[in-house]
């Protein structure tokens, strides 16, 4: 009867484990703390939903300066709940790590003790007397019943072991599927700690903003309409410009050699910090309302994804940096990135913050490349989102109308892309 003592003590011993009091008070007191993060980062989430409506009314009433200091002063409000809203999330987030860590610490050690047990007992059977098999467990017993009592109890083992096998196979794939989340939960964590810092560039850029408008304006309205009146001018001719060059290109080009149509070719370029789709579409690409009221009729050659200053960007799909530039605060595509996507198509990501990338510098699709921002001609913070199909000679510079390229067209700054422009819709 030997074995079936050893045996008892060995699963009793490792095989039957519980947790320990101490532990678990501590992972549950983790989970209120990451519970309560989570609430508060829903209610500043609601409080930016909130201001971002005020900014949007304010962009559709008349352009007075009183308007326009409303504008920035929720947009520097927003600014300031971005920074909160960051500042939770990454305290989330490090709770979260942290209470991962202990998953895997846990597992580790249980599987360990399983380990441990399973080959105690294994041991315990091979060096009792050699190898035992069932004849010579049957013939070793004094009786009969003490002959079944112990095959049953061998059986039993048997089966206990298969299932302990089992148990240690499960807790080695919630190991494996524990430190793959615990590494998203990091590399998100990566994200929001550069996203924050970016949205306190924001709140200084808008604090500056309101500064310059007040200095310009000396707080006077009929300086604030002469100050409109000289940017919508000089925008509009600069836009018309563009349109006639993009309008010519576009009646020549010939896109059978471009991909086709395909959803899912680009990704959605405007994400959270988990990588997570977010924003809102706000205008298409074409003629639109909005076109048709602010672009004297010329069509939209982009999409715009209305967002919170200081949300990241990224890239649509594997491709080079063409071009990373700045037309000014005012005028065009204010700070942009271009990729070019190596098949004939070339994103554009419009109006940022901020960029992260440089000119000939490799990206992968979903990389973050940039904020969202509302530099260069936009009424509020959103991306412009393009697609253009790209040049013959690549993205240089260029006078040749009939080419597309890199312009220089005052008073924009640096240098503005143009060519022949396709839906981005077509493909995401």
């Amino acid at each position: 009867m030997r074995v079936r003592v050893v045996l008892t003590a060995a699963l009793m011993a490792g095989l039957f484990l519980f947790p320990v009091p101490g532990i678990a008070q501590e992972a549950n007191e983790i989970q209120d703390i990451i519970e309560e993060k989570r609430k508060e980062v829903e209610k500043i989430n609601q409080e930016i939903q909130k201001t971002q409506a005020r900014i949007e009314v304010l962009d559709g009433q008349q352009q007075t300066l009183q308007n326009a200091i409303g504008q920035i002063d929720a947009s520097i409000e927003q600014a300031e709940l971005g920074i909160e809203y960051s500042k939770t999330t990454i305290e989330k987030l490090t709770y979260e790590i942290s209470s991962l860590n202990m998953t895997v610490a846990d597992v580790r050690a249980e599987a360990n003790r399983k380990s441990e047990a399973v080959g105690e007992v294994l041991r315990n059977l091979q060096t009792r007397d050699g190898d035992i098999d069932l004849l010579s467990t049957m013939l070793s017993q004094d009786t009969l019943a003490d002959s079944v009592f112990e095959f049953n109890a061998l059986r039993n083992i048997q089966k206990d072991l298969a299932d302990e096998v089992g148990e240690l196979v499960k807790l080695q794939n919630k190991l494996t599927s524990t430190i793959v989340v615990s590494s998203s939960k990091k590399d998100e964590l990566k994200i929001e700690s550069q996203t924050l810092e970016q949205k306190k560039i924001v709140l200084d850029d808008q604090k500056g903003q309101k500064n310059d408008l007040l200095s310009v304006t000396e707080q006077q309205e009929s300086l604030y309409q002469q100050h409109l009146t000289k940017l919508d001018r000089e925008q509009q001719d600069l836009m018309s410009e563009i349109a006639d060059i993009e309008k010519a290109l576009g009646d020549r080009f010939d896109a059978s050699n471009l991909p086709s149509r395909q959803p899912g070719f680009l990704s959605w370029p405007v994400v959270n910090s988990a990588g997570l789709r977010t924003g809102v579409l706000t205008q298409h690409y074409g003629e639109t309302a909005y076109s048709t009221a602010y672009y004297r009729g010329r069509p939209h050659n982009a999409t715009d994804i209305g967002a919170p200053a200081g949300t990241p960007v990224i890239a649509a799909r594997d491709g080079v940096v063409a071009r990373v530039d700045y037309n000014g605060l005012y005028y065009q595509y204010g700070r942009y990135i271009l990729i070019d996507h190596g098949n004939g198509l070339t994103t554009i990501y419009a109006h940022l913050s901020a960029s992260k990338v440089s000119a000939g510098q490799g990206v992968k699709r979903g990389e973050v490349i940039g904020y969202v921002g509302n530099t260069g001609f936009s009424t509020g913070a959103h991306l412009h989102f393009g697609l253009y199909a790209t040049p013959p000679g690549g993205w240089m510079l260029s006078s040749n109308r009939e080419q597309g390229g890199l312009f220089s067209i005052p008073p924009a700054t640096g240098l503005v892309p143009i060519g022949p422009t396709i839906n981005p819709e077509n493909y995401m």
